[in-house]
């Protein structure tokens, strides 16, 4: 399993859509009515020679969504360093004239380190398979660029997922296990808004939630609203011990993260720059804080940062950013994740007793 995260809280049993290893394993069936050495029996029935009607409705919304976006959505094989594929997802292409396609960050990662695969392949679902280059990754909103040689590509268009209602019908496509390419699921919209931690740091905020099934090797693939033919999201996850609890980043995200990556081949965050460590219970019961304060302690605060010219000391526990409480769901990383430099927060802290906020102007990341 790529990523080989657990969630926190409820979610400790999610598991990352992703599939490692390469290899998959190979699936063989037969029919229970033949034999060695005895031909098959013609019994004669009919079968029809002409297509049924069309019956309109909903098999039309999956089918139609289907032909159209299935060109789009591609199979990633990560190759290690030694050549060998180490693991696989799934992609669509969002810009065909310049070759980018979208997937998730744990397809692309190493799978024994917080580093990328050394190489990648992209297959079509015409079997077509070509190389691919890393533009860049985020692994704080799981989201990944890839890019091919622009020709004959046919990219998928991206919904304003704020639009899409609870209830609406939705169509996953990928390539689970690695190896059952051009897979086809549906569900609906069950939920929108969600948010799952992947680690104590990472929090994935704005998820789409949806019942149709997203199984290891699906990570990457679009979630397409099957009433518009559009992608509202990226199937990311799913929970291990729940039936059809599963989740796709917004498309609303993706773009804000893909564009930023296609234009700098990252995405920069606002810095604020100080270190600290969570306040433990022990530590607020000693600084005689009122029971239940949770927040972090600053360790230091970098000389010349926008914490220091905000006039953050050590020894400062931040308790919330813009209001939102600091906790374990709710760690500064995550908090800040869709800040940038210039953006402007409002911390509330406290300082020998008292409470007090403090508004900070995020700068630039140090090079």
């Amino acid at each position: 399993m790529s990523g080989g995260r657990a969630a926190a809280l409820l979610l400790v049993g999610v598991l990352i859509g992703g599939i490692s290893g390469g290899a998959a394993a190979t699936y063989l069936t037969h029919r229970a009515d033949e034999s060695p050495g005895q031909p098959a029996v013609n019994v004669g029935l009919p079968i029809a020679t002409t297509a049924p009607p069309t019956s309109g409705g909903f098999d039309d919304e999956i089918v139609g969504v289907v032909q159209e976006l299935l060109p789009s959505v591609v199979t990633i094989i990560n190759y290690a360093t030694n050549g060998q594929p180490q693991s696989s997802g799934s992609g669509f292409v969002v810009d065909a004239a310049n070759g980018y396609l979208v997937t998730n960050n744990h397809v692309v990662e190493d799978t024994r380190t917080s580093g990328t695969g050394a190489s990648f392949d992209v297959v079509f679902s015409n079997d077509k398979k070509t190389s691919a280059k890393l533009v860049g990754r985020d692994p704080f909103t799981d989201i990944a660029v890839l890019q091919v040689q622009a020709q004959g590509l046919k990219a998928a268009t991206l919904a304003n997922s704020d639009n899409v209602p609870v209830g609406a019908l939705t169509v996953a496509i990928g390539s689970p296990l690695g190896e059952f390419q051009n897979t086809v699921t549906h569900g609906i919209v069950s939920a929108k808004g969600r948010r799952v931690a992947e680690t104590s740091q990472v929090v994935l905020e704005d998820l789409i939630q949806t019942d149709a099934p997203i199984n290891p090797g699906n990570s990457g693939g679009p979630l397409l609203w099957a009433a518009t033919r559009q992608v509202i999201g990226v199937n990311t996850l799913g929970v291990t011990q729940a039936t059809g609890i599963n989740f796709a980043v917004s498309s609303n995200t993706v773009k804000q993260v893909a564009d930023e990556i296609i234009a700098n081949g990252k995405v920069v965050r606002g810095y604020l720059g100080i270190q600290y460590t969570p306040l433990t219970t022990r530590q607020a019961a000693q600084l005689g804080l009122a029971t239940g304060t949770v927040g972090i302690v600053v360790s230091q605060v970098v000389p010349g940062s926008p914490a220091e010219q905000a006039g953050i000391q050590a020894n400062d526990i931040i308790t919330k950013v813009n209001d939102q409480v600091i906790d374990a769901d709710h760690p500064l990383s995550s908090l800040l994740v869709k800040n940038r430099p210039g953006d402007k927060v409002k911390l509330t802290l406290i300082r020998s007793g008292k409470e007090m906020t403090v508004d900070v102007s995020l700068g630039q990341p140090p090079q």
